[in-house]
């Protein structure tokens, strides 16, 4: 028999909930089976699997050690990561951190999630970290794994934000969510090509993204669409503030700040491009000549989150990056102009 104890990041959830997760890639009726056969108890007695959980209750699971390791899928501690195999984590990297949630300066070029087995990513680089500060335990991953809230493409820097419990996943998805740029201040630095004049609100945009989730492009009404390349249903629409903070004459491009209201993938990329003013470097929506011609060497879109308002009212920001500083190197000093402005207007 094991017992387990409920904490915080198990409370407030229904005891079927609880364990689809423990047995997660066993098919739900066995837990209800078990359930009947009084193989799971709540607080020793009986349950149907309707119960909310309170910190500090016990369930107990009437089965072998052998059984138990048999059903559950979850890593074994022999495969969990650890930090040094993350030698771009450092603790400068952690720009907030408190008992729920955990908040982080990606670098360029570093994966969110793995794309294969061998990739090094924030994902793991989080779960090492929680496990080596002792946040975590290998055994209360059973019940929750901590994870990243927000995603960022490989070669787009900056603020990250994962959740260290239950509670903390749950503000960071709402505030993802949240649609009021002035609340969430999901803001981001951008080089684009070319003097761009674009400032303030804009006209929301019907956005459109390809099957498998790698394309997106802002369709105009009465256009056709690609064959075979576009899933089907109507476009949702993105809403991206935007404005100009530099513009340099000889390299002929302009620093933006950008401020999220959705937070669809590929959004300031698809919005520069569809207004004529594409993110330099940018290898897929982004204009190759120009990429070229700006630096033969440069390697993926220059796009960096900047900052970000946490659900207590705090506002993180993360280091510009060398990329964005060779062209513009007051950037922080305009970018907090800026900002300033835009949030007090």
């Amino acid at each position: 028999m094991r017992e387990i104890t409920i904490g915080k990041n198990e409370a407030g959830q229904k005891l079927k909930k609880f364990c689809f997760y423990y047995f997660k890639g066993v098919p739900q009726s066995f837990t209800f089976k078990m359930l009947r056969k009084k193989n799971i108890l709540l607080n020793d007695k009986k349950a149907n699997g309707d119960e909310m959980l309170i910190e500090g209750d016990r369930v107990q699971l009437y089965f072998s050690e052998e059984t138990l390791d048999s059903l559950r899928k979850e890593a074994t501690a022999k495969q969990l990561p650890k930090l040094s195999d993350y030698p771009w984590f450092t603790k400068d990297r952690v720009l907030y951190e408190d008992d729920d949630m955990l908040i982080l300066d990606k670098p360029f070029g570093v994966l969110t999630q793995k794309a294969t087995a061998k990739d090094s990513s924030v994902n793991d680089g989080v779960l090492a970290y929680l496990l080596d500060e002792g946040s975590v335990t290998p055994e209360s991953l059973d019940t929750f794994r901590p994870s990243v809230c927000n995603r960022l493409d490989r070669n787009t820097s900056g603020i990250i934000a994962a959740s260290k419990s239950k509670q903390g996943a749950r503000e960071l998805t709402k505030l993802f969510r949240e649609t009021d740029g002035r609340t969430t201040q999901k803001i981001y630095l951008t080089v684009v090509h070319g003097d761009c004049n674009l400032k303030g609100h804009f006209d929301r945009l019907n956005y459109v993204k390809s099957r498998n989730g790698n394309q997106a492009f802002v369709w105009m009404r009465g256009a056709r669409r690609p064959k075979d390349t576009l899933r089907y249903g109507e476009p949702e629409q993105i809403w991206t503030e935007m404005y100009p903070l530099a513009y340099q004459k000889e390299k002929d491009i302009t620093l933006m700040l950008c401020r999220l209201h959705t937070g669809k993938s590929h959004q300031i990329r698809v919005t520069m491009q569809h207004y004529g003013f594409p993110v330099a470097g940018d290898p897929k929506y982004g204009d190759p000549v120009r990429n070229a011609r700006l630096d033969p060497g440069l390697s993926g879109q220059i796009l960096h989150a900047y900052q970000l308002r946490l659900p207590n009212g705090e506002v993180v920001r993360s280091r510009i990056p060398e990329r964005i500083l060779k062209y513009f190197p007051d950037a922080e000093k305009k970018a907090l102009e800026r900002i300033k402005k835009i949030t007090q207007g």
